[in-house]
């Protein structure tokens, strides 16, 4: 089950950040030539940037031939159909390009400039712009809550912590569990709600207080999305339009999708033809998808853009506000952007600069964010001391680790403040045994079944020289103890921090990109204890029916008590062996097509698996009722009754188990 979310949630909108150190495989770093001293001259001072750069750091034609061959390079390793690349600096774009193709029927290349690639979570870069205007104009306060400024329908409830407010929107900060099957991305316009209705319908429950951790939260945004409108009078679609794409010249960037024409939503007759199609790789061959619609969460990832038209917008950003003689963020607004972030679970780790990712590269400072949906996955990266902006994206499932680590890659190649420096040797003693084991992400679901879907377990091992290896996804990281409770990338930049309980145990540790945080698991919180949990209750049901088969015709001497006990254990085997069976084969198809299982969850199937479990817990109460009959009975062998006792308790924590991880019909 655990597979289904990698591509149906952790491809969601899981690209957020440049250091991935836990949730993926480390960047590639590679060979960097010395920088180019071509047109190198420091510019005029940018009116609200922190630090200024050369303009001119990178030789284009080098650029170009260097990401020509990393671009292909990964094409043809991954099985990507199409990537779209834009690397500006602020007088104007070192490199636009499309590689590969963004439609096959008919045929359609790449433009850099006219085909539309959707950028995912890079939205929520626009609508944390929108609310930080507001909050420079003193219409929005940080430290008020949300509740003064959302409309009454979108309210949100007491719920027993302390009020959400403004700030943990811009954070990932206000406390809110997990949830997306089955209505963060549809697949029909028929399907798509108002943003109203699906901030009411899927709000999804609270978990910790405001201000705990940042653990990233699409809701969040949405609902940021929703509250900026209602303050500005706009709907969000016109504002960010007013207030952002037509200032900077970003024509061919929207938020609205091909809906039907009586759809305010709709994108018109300008953007038709233009939108790349999500491709799958499989058997070796790309099959377009389905349009993915996320209007109904618009402002948490539903727009769509060209190479060029991101090139505008991260030289708006490495400009201090001012792009071609507009100033579409004022001096005062850059400023804040610019400045301390509003949040980190821990100094040493990324944090949020009014919602963008605020991280390292080497020594050098970069605002960005990634984004993904089942198709395509795209990075932007924004190194104002450098002056220079990457953007990327491709359009196939198989694209998500390439952009991840493509704008790491420039910024390596060309920047020597970029290059991190291998971490020290492990010091004598470091006990490296005391971080070992399982860890869940807190970016998962707790109140309803989707808790199983959203899963994501990261295994922490101590290495031979005392470093530790931390594998996700099938691929490990090794990570070098710096000082502390800190821990450096062996190969790369990102650090994690990891924390302690009152105890002083281990308790969990803060991932390097700063939106999440992961916690040590007890025995029934490993979803590898789910399985083999009710991998054991279909054995056992199995054994159990054997053996009733064999003893068939023998008279069995024990009381009408026993005989009951006997019965309603072959019954329960018989439930258990059903169920186990049925799910496995939910599973598996589940696992052949695991974004249709996105689109249609709960579905018929699930739906009535779970409605059945009820009945198993009736079945194990009835036989722990029984079991003392069972112990009494006359005629049965030591042998017997303990074999029937380990199958009652392989029901009983089966069960649990069931309940723990809430696949229960009630709480889909």
């Amino acid at each position: 089950m655990l597979r289904i979310l990698r591509v149906a949630v952790a491809a969601l909108f899981l690209l957020p950040s440049l250091t991935q150190a836990q949730d993926a495989a480390a960047p590639v770093t590679t060979p960097a030539p010395a920088l180019s001293a071509a047109n190198a001259t420091a510019p005029a001072p940018v009116e609200g940037a922190v630090e200024t750069g050369p303009l001119r750091a990178i030789d284009a034609a080098d650029l170009s031939a260097y990401v020509d061959g990393l671009v292909q390079a990964a094409m043809k390793r991954d099985g990507i159909a199409g990537v779209t690349v834009a690397v500006v600096d602020r007088d104007g774009p070192l490199l636009l390009r499309g590689y590969g193709v963004s439609a096959l029927s008919p045929r359609r290349e790449v433009d850099p400039e006219g085909t539309l690639f959707r950028i995912a979570s890079i939205s929520k870069t626009f609508t944390y712009l929108l609310g930080l205007q507001l909050v420079d104009a003193g219409r929005l306060d940080l430290d008020k809550p949300v509740n003064d400024y959302l409309p009454e329908a979108l309210k949100l409830p007491d719920d027993g912590y302390p009020p959400v407010l403004v700030r943990h929107l811009f954070t990932h900060s206000a406390g809110y569990e997990d949830s997306a099957m089955g209505h963060l991305f549809v697949d029909r316009a028929d399907r798509v709600s108002s943003p109203s209705d699906y901030l009411q319908r899927h709000r999804p429950k609270r978990v910790r207080a405001p201000g705990t951790f940042a653990v990233y939260s699409n809701y969040s945004v949405a609902l940021l999305g929703a509250l900026v409108a209602h303050v500005s009078g706009t709907g969000f679609d016109a504002l960010v339009e007013r207030q952002l794409f037509q200032p900077m010249g970003m024509r061919l960037t929207t938020f609205r999708e091909p809906m039907p024409d009586r759809d305010p939503r709709d994108a018109g007759a300008a953007f038709e033809g233009r939108w790349s199609e999500g491709f799958k790789r499989a058997g070796g061959t790309f099959k377009p998808q389905a349009f993915e619609y996320i209007a109904q969460a618009g402002p948490a990832g539903g727009a769509s853009s060209t190479a060029a038209d991101m090139g505008r917008y991260m030289r708006m950003l490495l400009r201090g506000g001012e792009l071609d003689g507009v100033q579409v963020l004022s001096p005062s607004q850059y400023a804040r952007l610019a400045g301390e972030p509003l949040f980190r679970n821990a100094p040493e780790v990324g944090g949020f600069s009014y919602g963008f990712f605020d991280n390292r590269v080497g020594r050098l400072r970069v605002l960005g964010h990634g984004g993904a949906t089942s198709w395509f996955h795209s990075m932007m990266a924004v190194a104002p001391e450098a002056g220079v902006g990457v953007f990327i994206s491709t359009n196939t499932d198989t694209g998500r680790r390439f952009a991840a680590q493509f704008p790491t890659q420039v910024f390596e190649r060309y920047f020597e403040q970029a290059r991190t420096p291998p971490p020290g040797a492990v010091p004598d003693g470091f006990d490296a045994a005391r971080f070992a084991g399982t860890y869940n992400s807190k970016r998962s679901n707790y109140s309803r079944a989707e808790k199983t879907l959203l899963a994501t377990s990261v295994e922490v091992a101590a290495a031979e020289d005392n470093s530790l290896v931390i594998t996700a996804y099938g691929e490990s990281t090794r990570w070098v103890p710096e000082g502390g409770l800190v821990f450096r990338e062996a190969e790369g930049p990102g650090r994690i921090v990891f924390y302690e309980d009152d105890k002083g145990a281990i308790a969990g540790f803060d991932n390097a990109a700063g939106h999440n945080v992961f916690e040590r698991a007890g025995l029934v919180q490993r979803a590898d204890t789910l399985f083999a949990g009710l991998a054991l209750a279909g054995v056992v049901s199995l054994l159990v029916l054997v053996g009733a088969w064999l003893r068939r015709g023998r008279r069995d001497q024990a009381a009408p008590a026993s005989r009951r006990a006997a019965f309603w254990l072959y019954v329960s085997a018989l439930a258990w062996l059903v169920f186990v069976a049925v799910l496995l084969a939910w599973v598996q198809g589940a696992m052949a097509d695991e974004v249709a299982v996105f689109y249609a969850y709960p579905g018929t199937a699930l739906t009535a698996l779970l409605w059945s479990t009820p009945l198993l817990f009736v079945l194990v109460l009835v036989d722990v009722v029984h079991l003392p009959a069972a112990w009494r009975a006359k005629g049965w062998g030591f042998w017997r009754k303990a074999r029937h006792t380990a199958a009652v308790a392989a029901y009983v924590f089966a069960a649990l188990l069931l309940w723990t991880w809430n696949l229960v019909g009630w709480k889909l």
